[in-house]
């Protein structure tokens, strides 16, 4: 029993090392895409919308790269998955995203604050 629960850890690690190596890459390709509206006016979103947007097609980027739907190859089986936390600091405000069993909280002093909530499966 030891060596299933070995051999499904290998691709919790390699959706891990994949998201950690592609996701700010896969974010900068839709920055880039949201900059060109910006400026030829094709943009009438305002900036929370616009950061929603960019984060929802770089998950949904990534999850079809990991799935194999980019790609022939996928990199893990559809079964295995992974959590994200991102947090871009911006001057005048934080840009907090998850996705997943997993949360960003933000500590002043003694007290934390959550600054987003972790996505629970309901069955």
């Amino acid at each position: 029993m030891v060596m299933f629960e070995t051999y499904f850890l290998k691709f919790y690690v390699q959706v891990a090392n994949y998201c950690r190596d592609r996701i700010h890459s896969a974010l900068a390709e839709e920055l880039e895409v949201i900059m060109a509206n910006l400026n030829d006016g094709s943009s009438k979103d305002n900036c929370e919308e616009q950061w929603r947007r960019a984060f929802s097609k770089c998950f949904l980027k990534v999850d079809d790269e990991i799935g194999g739907k980019a790609s022939l190859e996928p990199v893990a089986p559809e079964t295995v998955g992974s959590t994200i936390v991102v947090a871009i600091v911006c001057s005048l405000h934080i840009v907090v995203v998850n996705c997943g069993d997993s949360k960003a909280l933000l500590c002043r002093g003694k007290e934390p604050m959550a600054l987003s909530m972790d996505h629970k499966v309901s069955m």
